[in-house]
């Protein structure tokens, strides 16, 4: 046989140590070791995301810790990591996410508050607008006349001489209110719900998108 012939052409028996192992790889090892019960595959993030994630990091309180974590570990899955052991990824995650979660956490915020199906079905606008206006007014008029000489006037201011005398008072005051009320309701329709749930997936989608991307760099280069 050729590898009698050629010994060196045979296959290692054992792997290449040099290659770091594969997220897949590392959480099997994690959860399934000495595990009478064998985590399927699926579960294996859910199971083991705790002894990959066992740092502190920023995260926004709009977003489940456990589903953020499982969502990383099942994205990188099949992934060797960069790095030669586990504590040497660990490290870089945690420098890593503490530095890019800051940023994308403001982003998860503004998605707070996207309950489609219970609010936002109608939104009313109510305004109300009042002016109220007072005016008071007073006239008085004192008209006396006399046929005496100008020399008696005098008199006449004083009453003793008069021939014709009026005296006038007007009094009045005007008042105005008035108040007025605008209202406009919106009501969303059920095609109006899923065109806004869309673009609420979208944005986030979009999120996770690039938070993969600025991890990528933590992962050995796809073969």
């Amino acid at each position: 046989m050729i590898y009698k012939t050629y010994p060196f052409l045979m296959p290692p028996a054992y792997p290449d140590y040099n290659i770091p192992p594969t997220l897949y790889s590392l959480l099997e090892s994690i959860v399934n070791f000495n595990n009478p019960t064998q985590i399927k595959i699926k579960d294996l993030a859910l199971h083991g995301r705790e002894k990959i994630f066992d740092f502190t990091y920023p995260l926004s309180n709009k977003i489940s810790k456990q589903e953020f974590e499982c969502l990383i570990l099942n994205h990188f899955l099949m992934r060797r990591i960069g790095y030669e052991t586990l504590t040497a990824f660990k490290i870089a995650l945690d420098v890593k996410l503490n530095s890019i979660m800051p940023i994308y956490n403001k982003m998860f915020d503004m998605l707070d508050g996207w309950d489609l199906f219970n609010d936002g079905e109608i939104v009313t606008e109510t305004g109300e607008n009042s002016l109220s206006n007072t005016s008071e007014s007073s006239n008085t008029s004192d008209r006396r006349y006399s046929d005496t000489p100008q020399d008696n006037l005098a008199n006449v201011q004083d009453g003793k001489y008069i021939t014709d005398y009026n005296y006038d008072t007007d009094t009045g005051t005007v008042s105005s209110s008035s108040t007025g009320a605008d209202s406009r309701t919106i009501k969303r329709t059920p095609a109006d719900k899923i065109k806004i749930y869309k673009e609420f997936m979208e944005n986030q989608k979009s999120i996770y998108e690039m938070i993969f991307n600025d991890l990528d760099s933590l992962f050995y280069g796809l073969v």
